[in-house]
């Protein structure tokens, strides 16, 4: 678990034979970590991991790509889960055993691979090598897509904002072209809080990915749908922000006279929403019309004093609200 769940991760300790005393490994000589001569400030490892990664070294110096070189990657990332080396030469390795299968009655395989990965998940949810190792086992799997996206759902659970495990799931989104029930995936996620940045971010790669914003009915769509999750809680500046981003140099807020009427009458309900006095500012400017920019102007005053750690933001802001 993370440590954002209050509970302690335990070190990991690998239950196995020395390999000093194992036989299997008795024609490999260990290689010793080189910290030079005089090591100013030398790292206490613990003896288990000197063992494991002199092994390791040794392996990597043969370049050996057998069963027991793979057990021993297993090992290395059990006392050292981000070694990039590791994961590496794992692949490697597997990717030899498998097109060279080795005869046992139950030779490795990319299936058995994704379940080791997937055993290690909750331990390692912000690993960068393990998430990287798991996207090359896909490729190879060459799909696997609802038991990805399910994974991916077990590691937001555990923190909503794990950007790999976002970049994971829209990259599965993305290449198998999965997108049938990321709406509703969104939605959930919504539902139950709708300050979710991530999920709204979300929301945006959807779109984009697939009918894109060019599309009027679209837009309007999207407007309609954050103004609801706005009415329910003006002051969240999430739906804002997704509302904003549809507005640009090639979207005019003129475009749309919805967003300046609902937002008039969010600012009547909510009169100290500084949300919606921003968004105003803006459409004000846009239209360019001397009586609303001196709206603009007080609105900026107000927000002054309301966005106290922006204040002089907002005061050079007022400054340059004047007829174009």
């Amino acid at each position: 678990m993370s440590e954002g769940k209050g509970k302690k991760k335990e070190e990991k300790v690998v239950p196995l034979i020395p390999y000093t005393t194992n036989p299997e490994w008795a024609d490999i000589t260990p290689v010793p970590q080189n910290d030079g001569p005089n090591p100013i400030c030398p790292i206490a490892y613990s003896p288990q991991y000197v063992e494991i990664m002199n092994y390791f070294r040794a392996i990597l110096a043969k370049d050996e790509l057998s069963l027991r070189a793979l057990a021993l990657t297993e090992d290395v990332i059990a006392v050292s889960s981000a070694n990039y080396t590791a994961w590496y030469f794992r692949r490697k390795v597997l990717d030899h055993l498998i097109a060279h299968p080795p005869q046992i009655p139950d030779p490795p395989s990319y299936e058995k691979e994704l379940k080791f990965i997937t055993s290690l998940g909750a331990d390692n949810p912000k690993n960068y090598q393990l998430w990287h190792h798991r996207r090359t086992i896909v490729e190879k799997l060459n799909g696997s897509v609802d038991e990805e996206l399910m994974f991916t759902e077990e590691m937001l659970d555990l923190d909503g904002k794990n950007y790999h495990a976002w970049a994971h799931r829209q990259w599965i989104l993305e290449t198998f072209k999965a997108w049938d029930h990321e709406f509703k995936y969104i939605e959930t996620l919504l539902r139950t809080d709708l300050r979710n940045n991530s999920a709204w971010n979300q929301r945006r790669f959807v779109v984009e990915k697939t009918t894109g914003y060019g599309d009027p009915a679209i837009v309007a769509r999207e407007i309609d749908y954050a103004f609801s999750f706005i009415k329910k809680s003006p002051n969240n500046q999430s739906p804002w922000n997704y509302l904003r981003g549809l507005f640009g140099a090639n979207v005019p807020f003129s475009a749309f006279p919805i967003v300046k009427s609902t937002s008039l009458e969010i600012k009547d309900k909510f009169p100290v929403c500084g949300h919606v006095l921003s968004l105003l500012i803006d459409i004000y400017e846009e239209e360019n019309n001397p009586e609303d920019l001196k709206l603009a102007q007080g609105f900026c005053r107000e927000l002054a004093t309301l966005d106290f750690v922006h204040k002089k933001y907002w005061l050079y802001r007022e400054k340059t609200l004047v007829p174009k």
